[in-house]
């Protein structure tokens, strides 16, 4: 009777196993088909977006954010406090971010909000499609560079809905850092330590990425500490020295109160140290400190493993993603509406595998992350499953990158793995500035 039951159970179980990969494939084929024969979906959905953005544009819908920016300028030409290091909100970017709003303070916060919020999104679809663009650019693929470039932008509509409505400096901020790895695509060195020099004039959390690439990369070294000087010095030559001290002095403090208050003194926070609170662990803050740093020198081991492949494609996008993973999930105060950083490279990632084979399970779970990562769910589902949806990313980028050649198949597949490849030098590529 037993042998009965597992001849009939058998076929019974293929057939459901059949059913379901017919199911999947008939999903992936509807979910593609449109792209395929229809590349401009994505661009007009996310032209449209941007199109609504704007015209929505209201002080209610920035008094928090942007309206913030223009406080805090203002208080800087009155030679105010602008930084408070007792409390959690309130601005927290270098001084020369104010001077670029400072001029937007004599004219109406709604058409400086519309100005600027113009301005991101122009400069976030442009880093977007170039980065794509440089991508492929070597596989004669122009028609699926456009087609990626508005899915991924499409994708993205989730993530940039509240970062476009609060008018946030993390628009342009992630822009610039996109525009860094197409430079380094090409080894273009010094066009990439400037668009790093943008992304933290509007926003200091691009340090991670300005530090993995000085420590790894030789050619961009002293642009970056030239850059990195620019932005401290600059504001010494139109505002006065012992104020911008004190507000220096003020900012520094500022920033190691929000590195090491718990978790839960800030209602907006989502990283490591809120996932960790939802199983009852409380770090104390040397630890929590610890852990950032070990985190780190791990992220930076990483970057290194894939820089010795020699493939200026393969450690421009490592860079690129690993340095979202370390903001959004141990960067100071990372709030659940900030992982915009990250999804951008997720989802050209997800692209650059379903373009090869629209099968590959990894591309669909990283848009399924993009979008979580997107959406805005509650304040206490994002505090955990955010970071947990990082984690599980960081492990398998950890894995991935562990041996280089899996990896460069991703970002390269066919091309011949290099154990004793040269670190990625200047002369790379022809060209190389």
């Amino acid at each position: 009777m037993g042998q009965r039951d597992n001849v009939v159970q058998g076929p019974v179980a293929a057939r459901e196993r059949s059913s379901t990969l017919a199911f999947l494939a008939r999903t992936r084929v509807v979910l593609i088909a449109p792209f395929q024969t229809r590349p401009w979906i994505g661009w007009v959905a996310w032209y449209v977006f941007v199109a609504v953005a704007i015209a929505r544009i209201h002080p209610r819908r920035f008094n928090s954010t942007f309206m913030a920016y223009l406080d805090a300028a203002e208080r800087l030409s009155a030679r105010e406090h602008v930084y408070n290091p007792f409390i959690l909100g309130d601005f927290l970017y270098f001084p020369i971010s104010l001077l670029i709003h400072v001029p937007l303070t004599r004219i109406d916060p709604v058409a400086a909000a519309a100005i600027v919020l113009t301005i991101s999104a122009g400069f976030f679809t442009w880093a977007c499609a170039t980065l794509v663009s440089k991508l492929l650019a070597d596989q004669g693929r122009n028609r699926d560079a456009f087609a990626l470039a508005g899915v991924v932008l499409l994708i993205n509509i989730p993530a940039a809905w509240f970062n476009f409505k609060g008018i946030q400096a993390q628009v342009p901020m992630t822009a610039a850092m996109m525009a860094t790895s197409a430079a380094m695509i090409n080894a273009r060195w010094r066009v990439a330590a400037f668009w790093l020099f943008v992304a933290i004039v509007m926003k200091p959390l691009a340090f991670v990425m300005v530090l993995l690439c000085a420590a790894l990369v030789r050619e961009m070294r002293l642009p970056l500490i030239v850059a990195v000087v620019v932005v401290v010095l600059l504001p010494f030559a139109v505002v006065d020295w012992s104020y911008l001290i004190s507000e220096y002095q003020a900012m520094g403090l500022k920033l190691w109160h929000i590195a090491t208050v718990p978790a839960l003194d800030w209602p907006y926070q989502a990283d490591f140290s809120t996932m960790l609170r939802a199983f009852g662990v409380q770090l104390p803050p040397s630890v929590a400190l610890g852990v950032r740093l070990a985190a780190a020198l791990g992220t930076l081991a990483l970057a290194w493993r894939v820089q010795r492949t020699g493939s200026p494609r393969s450690f421009a996008i490592a860079v690129l993603v690993l340095s979202g993973c370390y903001i959004t999930l141990f960067g100071p105060r990372n709030e659940f509406l900030s992982f915009i950083v990250l999804t951008p490279s997720l989802a050209i990632l997800a692209g650059l595998m379903l373009i090869r084979d629209d099968a590959d399970y990894r591309g669909w779970l990283l848009i399924a992350a993009a979008l979580t990562l997107g959406f805005a769910w509650s304040l206490e589902i994002d505090a955990v499953l955010k970071p947990a949806v990082v984690v599980a990313i960081y492990l398998w980028l950890a894995w991935t990158m562990a041996a280089p050649a899996r990896w460069r198949e991703i970002m390269e597949p066919g091309a011949a793995p290099s154990r004793d490849a040269a670190p990625i030098a200047m002369s790379a590529v022809p060209g190389g500035r």
